[in-house]
């Protein structure tokens, strides 16, 4: 895909980033992950059912290997494992925006091999792989999510809530990332996980006071297939009872 330089200026690497990449689908290494699938055409899921009616949006350290206290219930209160406790090295302040303010929120799925792992030493490794995979494939300045929750239902802080997201292509600015780790094409979404987006959810919008009708998923901004068939269904479930 080409970028133009005035789009190149315009945008910033960031920018550029999402207009590449955001969630991946197929991949056997770092350098293999590929971009986002880009069904051609495909229209945006359609508002019915949802129970709300969406509005437009507007357009370092070594990682540790043994896992701090944390519980699913950590959440609740946003007690994310921190990102200094996983990525190998700070974000590259040069690349990245500052987001001024959240205004909506984007759910998404990894969508890259299905994850059978759950313990803290290989998921502090995956989530590092995604920030190098985003720096190194789209340019990126950090990993492009704001927040992760991996299969054990724990929540892993991602970009600082400061700057703006790398997720969804023409969507980032104040868009709050949350990516739930697996392929949700070829898996579900464990218990816990579900558990923990939904209360995550909740905070954040009480947080940023960001009604549910701003509340996403990758596929109803993009035509891509993230999050998946199985985390789209959850999440139509879940706004239809109002995130109870």
């Amino acid at each position: 895909m080409s970028v133009s330089r005035r789009d190149f200026v315009l945008l910033g690497l960031a920018g550029v980033g999402a207009l590449i990449g955001g969630c991946a689908a197929q991949g056997e290494s770092l350098t293999q992950r590929p971009g986002p699938l880009w069904p051609q055409p495909s229209p945006h899921p359609t508002p019915t059912g949802y129970g709300y009616t969406p509005e437009a949006p507007a357009v370092g350290r070594a990682p540790v290997v043994s896992a701090p206290p944390a519980s699913p219930a950590a959440a609740n209160t946003l007690q994310a494992i921190p990102r200094s406790a996983w990525a190998a090295a700070g974000p590259i302040a040069n690349r990245i925006n500052a987001m001024n303010g959240v205004k909506q929120i984007t759910v998404h799925h990894e969508g890259w091999t299905v994850v059978n792992f759950s313990d803290y030493a290989t998921t502090a490794k995956r989530m590092d792989s995604i920030r190098r995979s985003h720096l190194e494939r789209l340019g990126a300045g950090d990993i492009g999510y704001h927040f992760v929750i991996d299969r054990a239902g724990r929540l892993w802080q991602g970009r600082d809530l400061r700057y703006q997201g790398a997720h969804v292509r023409e969507h980032n600015p104040h868009n709050l990332g949350i990516m739930c780790l697996g392929n949700f094409d070829k898996q579900r979404p464990t218990d816990a996980q579900i558990t923990v987006l939904r209360s995550t959810l909740r905070t954040l919008m009480a947080q940023h006071k960001v009604p549910l009708k701003l509340v996403y998923t990758h596929q109803e901004l993009n035509p891509t297939e993230c999050p998946g068939k199985v985390l789209q269904g959850s999440m139509v479930s879940l706004r239809r009872n109002a995130l109870a």
